[in-house]
């Protein structure tokens, strides 16, 4: 009987870490990334890269500036998108590049970070609005 008692023990242990493994492997997972230039021809480059195995839809994004720290944080908006850029959908382990040309090119440098720091928020679909560091 106590031979049968600790193969269940062991069988359900074992099942249990499988069952976390896969609940970790598919979690949530966006990065974000930056090329940015000087030149306002060539343009800077945001890109939001889905690190899961299921696609996402990308409702809004908004670019901003942020500077302090919470509950002191002050924020501005530095782009947001065209009316018709709503639900991007964003393949499994695939990226989008956000291009920031000519009158939405932003300036990066020390002098216009100002102490601030450039963030992305994201409206993703089915979940609460995402907010990651690009730069500063």
């Amino acid at each position: 009987m106590t031979f049968l008692a600790w193969w269940g023990a062991g069988l359900s242990t074992l099942l249990a870490v499988v069952k976390l493994w896969e609940i970790w492997r598919d979690r949530f997972r966006i990065d974000v990334g930056y090329n940015f230039t000087g030149s306002s021809d060539i343009g800077n480059e945001i890109f939001i890269r889905n690190l899961m195995g299921a696609p996402i839809i990308l409702s809004y994004w908004e670019l901003l500036w942020l500077s302090g720290r919470w509950p002191f944080r002050t924020e501005s908006t530095l782009v947001t998108p065209q009316e018709d850029a709503r639900d991007i959908r964003i393949d499994a382990h695939s990226s989008l590049m956000l291009t920031f040309k000519d009158e939405e090119h932003f300036d990066w440098g020390v002098k216009a970070l100002e102490g601030r720091r450039i963030y992305l928020r994201l409206w993703i679909a089915g979940r609460r609005p995402v907010l990651r560091k690009v730069y500063g």
